[in-house]
């Protein structure tokens, strides 16, 4: 994109309704991806890059170093990355199934099961994950699909803002927000 979202760590975040596809949903009845790019200027656990649902299924930091995939309040073993503070990667979070896989700039981390089924609430978050844990930093082209991408796909839609995104990219696709531009004179 042009541009990115700038969050303070203390109070901006983007509230956003949970999309159809997974609103009121168990966790164990669909498939989906996160992603989104992200910058971190300080790093704090449960400050949430992309939150599905409320604490429900999020890519948050899992400690003050390192980030992971959060699945019903709790963070999933194993998938952590330990990001430098002040440079881009793109995150995204699969789920296939009870598999979750963590990759970071198109690069797996790890995969596991998880049996959590949690129903997904109606209010999803960027940069927050329902909580008053915010993030510190930016972020840009987060998108959800419903269904889990393979890392192919995911190297792909990884380099490209929406408008770039093929038919078969976009297929799945439920949800997709540059965060490039100001829509307000307050700054958000």
């Amino acid at each position: 994109s042009n541009g990115a979202a700038s969050f303070d760590g203390t109070s901006d975040y983007v509230a956003i309704p949970t999309p159809s596809a997974f609103s009121g949903e168990t966790l164990n009845s669909f498939d989906v991806t996160m992603s989104a790019w992200a910058n971190f200027q300080t790093i704090g656990e449960y400050e949430a890059i992309l939150c599905l649902g409320t604490y429900d299924l999020e890519i948050a930091p899992t400690s003050a170093t390192e980030v992971g995939i959060w699945v019903d309040n709790a963070a999933y073993g194993g998938a952590v990355y330990t990001p430098t503070l002040n440079v881009w990667n793109h995150y995204a979070a699969t789920k296939s199934g009870n598999t979750y896989t963590l990759y970071v700039n198109g690069v797996e981390i790890d995969s596991n099961d998880d049996a959590d089924n949690a129903s997904i609430g109606s209010s999803s978050f960027i940069g927050r994950n329902g909580s008053t844990n915010y993030f510190d930093g930016y972020i840009c082209n987060a998108g959800i699909w419903s269904a889990a991408l393979s890392q192919a796909e995911i190297k792909s839609i990884m380099w490209k803002n929406y408008s770039h995104l093929t038919s078969s990219e976009t297929a799945s696709l439920v949800s997709w927000w540059n965060l490039d531009e100001e829509t307000a004179t307050d700054g958000t």
